[in-house]
């Protein structure tokens, strides 16, 4: 347990908005999302999209304007790309939805409408903006509390632990949580001097 805990501490963690979808999976379906591979198409795009972030970095220093041109049109095909899939899921009748969350690369909490118990399996379909990239991740419950919030219809929070990620998906999480975290950083800075005399 201590180990988790020194795990899960390694890990920025954000609050972040993505889109979510979930479902609970049966003892059945979980041990067949163990034993499935991502696709070699998923690892493809995931190592074309690492290069692509490599090569902006490089870029961002010798040339900002032309970044932020190659950046847009990064986060146009994603969008693209996405919503070609997001389409599949709404028609096999998966809903995603705009949610906030808090996350890490070892895990991720987020409001839900009905309770669970611990151990459970989930599979969680992931979109991280703003450059819409899509991870489908398996997850195990290891809370379910009550959340109240007027605002949503949401009764309960759910805090999951990934389990058995890829190299690559890990990779994407840790640098998508940096960026985040960079930018409210940033914006938390601005605030504070924009409210000073």
């Amino acid at each position: 347990m201590q180990s988790d805990q020194m795990e899960r501490r390694r890990y920025f963690r954000v609050t972040d908005l993505v889109g979510l979808s979930y479902r609970f999976l049966s003892e059945g379906e979980r041990e067949l999302a163990l034993a499935s591979q991502p696709t070699s198409l998923n690892n493809l795009l995931v190592q074309i999209e690492d290069d692509i972030n490599m090569n902006l970095q490089a870029l961002k220093q010798a040339n900002p304007d032309l970044h932020k041109l190659m950046d847009l049109y990064n986060q146009k095909i994603n969008l693209a790309f996405g919503h070609g899939l997001a389409d599949k899921d709404q028609a096999a009748g998966h809903s995603v939805r705009a949610c906030q969350v808090s996350i890490s690369a070892c895990g991720i909490a987020f409001p839900c409408s009905e309770p669970t118990n611990l151990n459970q399996s989930i599979a969680l379909d992931l979109t991280l903006f703003p450059n819409n990239l899509r991870l489908q991740l398996l997850a195990s419950v290891i809370s379910c509390d009550s959340h109240e919030d007027v605002a949503s219809t949401d009764s309960y929070i759910i805090r999951a632990d990934f389990e058995r990620l890829t190299e690559s998906d890990e990779e994407l999480l840790v640098q998508h949580v940096i960026k985040r975290q960079a930018l409210q950083l940033k914006d938390q800075r601005e605030q504070i001097e924009s409210n000073q005399p």
